[in-house]
């Protein structure tokens, strides 16, 4: 098949949405798709590939770090609309989604949508507008365009549920985003001795660790509560956090303060493929967002043999089997901080849970998440053929 997958995020943007797209991507070229991807062009930025297809962008002061296209200039459609392509598979709804529209319209082909994230939890980013006039537009607009599609892709009952809740009536498939299992030389005990001695962590001193990006959505003063909470029982504890944002320098003074004593390391943005051997170095890994659709480190940790403990607001731990891989609990800063020291606490429950994540990591891969995207796909063309035949008729 040939699609055309648009994105308001790519590379070099490294978040949640770039990481699954690019996932996909890899994984459909593998089974012979012809797959053209389309996204904001990003400062000095030149990809590899000449199936990236770069629309004009803007970088605006109040986040730099995510270029706006302009799908609107002429050269951008003109281009697109050489691609013919059977299917057309958008990852917002915005600038980038409604280029996907148009182009799916004028192509006469499906046009799927993948819903990656809690729009509500993220209206503070658009702080130039009152905060009821963007509730407003999202209540007008989600249900347009999803319900425009023929198809809409969620990685969690979450996310569906948020959709439904905008009156979004759409066929949903849930398709958690896949994560490619580690080389098991990133996570083997001499990656785990080098990832501590990084931080300067002894083998024998209890490590946690949290994945994503530093801001306010992310609820980073629910994971530092806990920590708090949890050296009364294990004082010898150390919290790495990594990641890059806008906060990132607020939460470095905060470590700073009384009561840490040093022992919090915020170590800012890294490399998603230096992260495999950090993952594996943690006895336990802390999640405490309650905006997210899927929250992919949880995946990521699983996939290093890392047990997780995640709040059960949002998606993130839904795909985690409680007392098995890990731990889901109330977003509240006691049951977080019980719930490490539980793990702490007992090795065998911990080495029980680092042989169920790897047992369970291969469940959630890339692969498994092309499957299930390529049966939507083939379920919309055969539903187009179907409809055609009828009105043949």
């Amino acid at each position: 098949m040939r699609v055309c997958m648009l994105s308001e995020c790519y590379e070099p943007v490294c978040n949640g949405v770039t990481t699954s797209v690019k996932a996909l991507v890899h994984e459909l070229r593998a089974r012979s798709h012809h797959v053209i991807v389309v996204a904001p062009h990003y400062g000095s930025h030149r990809d590899d590939s000449r199936l990236v297809l770069r629309l004009p962008s803007l970088q605006t002061r109040w986040n730099r770090d995510y270029p706006v296209a302009c799908p609107w200039m002429p050269m951008a459609p003109m281009r697109l609309r050489r691609l013919v392509p059977d299917i057309v598979h958008s990852h917002g709804p915005f600038f980038v989604g409604v280029l996907a529209w148009r182009l799916a319209r004028d192509a006469r082909a499906p046009l799927i949508s993948t819903y990656h994230t809690l729009y509500e939890h993220y209206r503070h980013y658009i702080f130039f507008l009152p905060d009821p006039v963007v509730r407003a537009l999202l209540v007008r607009w989600m249900p347009r365009y999803y319900n425009a599609c023929a198809s809409v892709i969620a990685p969690s009952r979450v996310a569906e549920e948020s959709l439904r809740r905008y009156g979004v009536h759409s066929p949903v498939s849930i398709v958690p985003t896949g994560v490619p299992l580690p080389n098991p030389a990133e996570v083997d005990g001499e990656a785990r001795k080098r990832a501590r001695e990084r931080f300067s962590i002894p083998p024998d001193v209890p490590m946690l660790l949290s994945v994503g990006r530093i801001a306010r959505e992310k609820n980073l003063d629910l994971v530092l509560a806990a920590f708090l909470r949890l050296r009364d029982a294990h004082p010898e504890t150390r919290l790495v956090i990594a990641g890059g944002g806008p906060h990132l320098e607020h939460y470095r003074q905060t470590v700073r303060a009384p009561g840490y004593d040093g022992q919090v390391t915020l170590v800012g943005p890294v490399r998603h493929e230096d992260l495999p051997p950090i993952y594996a170095a943690a006895d336990a890994f802390v999640f405490g967002s309650t905006t997210e659709t899927q929250g992919l480190v949880v995946a990521e940790a699983r996939a290093a043999g890392t047990p997780c403990v995640v709040v059960n607001v949002g998606g993130a731990g839904e795909t985690v089997r409680h007392g098995e891989d890990g731990l889901v609990v109330d977003p509240t800063p006691e049951a977080v901080s019980s719930a490490v020291s539980a793990l702490l606490s007992d090795d065998d429950l911990r080495g029980r849970m680092r042989e169920a994540c790897l047992r369970n990591a291969p469940l959630w891969t890339p692969q498994a998440m092309a499957d299930r995207v390529e049966s939507v796909y083939r379920e919309v063309n055969e539903a187009r053929l179907v409809g055609r035949r009828a009105r043949a008729g």
